[in-house]
């Protein structure tokens, strides 16, 4: 966790430098689609790191932080799952396991020699990553503050020991951080 993030956000920094990591593969990722469009072909392998990308860091690891650890702290501290923005982010991760659900079945058509399931694989991809950004851009500007603003001592050497929890015993040991420096090179 940078100092900058730790110590502004202590419950939810570790969390927001997450996101930075997750917006780099974003980018990168829109790099790639840039060079499909102009090619006409998707290359399957920086797809599947994509797809490996997000089912293990985003989905796993940092939807796994929030739904196991933030997400429950945060009811606890009156902030409501039903019709509150707990249960908008619930839904928007949901939102987006069935896109990669999806693209990894457009991967799967693309390897067998579908030749229609690149149009497939481009918007779905698009869709994922506006789905990111504006979902990662409500949890910065309005859930995470919110967090901050009603936590009590001790909620985040609580909630950092279950983040460590998720991300040692759950995923694995260093998963997180390989995930980390693979976002670079989707």
């Amino acid at each position: 966790m940078t100092a900058m993030h730790g110590e502004e956000h202590p419950l939810t920094g570790s969390l927001m430098e997450d996101h930075e990591v997750i917006l780099r593969a974003l980018e990168r990722l829109e790099e790639r689609m840039r060079e499909w469009r102009a090619s006409g072909r998707v290359d399957p392998e920086p797809l599947r790191r994509f797809v490996s990308f997000a089912r293990t860091f985003i989905d796993r690891c940092h939807h796994g932080k929030e739904e196991r650890c933030l997400f429950p702290c945060l009811e606890r501290r009156g902030i409501p799952r039903e019709g509150g923005p707990i249960g908008v982010m619930l839904y928007e991760h949901q939102v987006g396991r069935e896109l990669v659900a999806r693209l990894e079945g457009l991967l799967r058509a693309l390897e067998s020699g579908d030749s229609g399931a690149a149009a497939g694989v481009l918007a779905t991809c698009e869709e994922y990553v506006n789905l990111l950004r504006d979902h990662i851009r409500k949890e910065n500007l309005v859930l995470f503050p919110m967090g901050e603003s009603v936590a009590r001592v001790g909620d985040a050497s609580e909630v950092g020991r279950c983040y460590e929890n998720v991300e040692e015993v759950e995923v694995g040991h260093g998963v997180h951080e390989r995930f980390r420096k693979m976002a670079d090179e989707i």
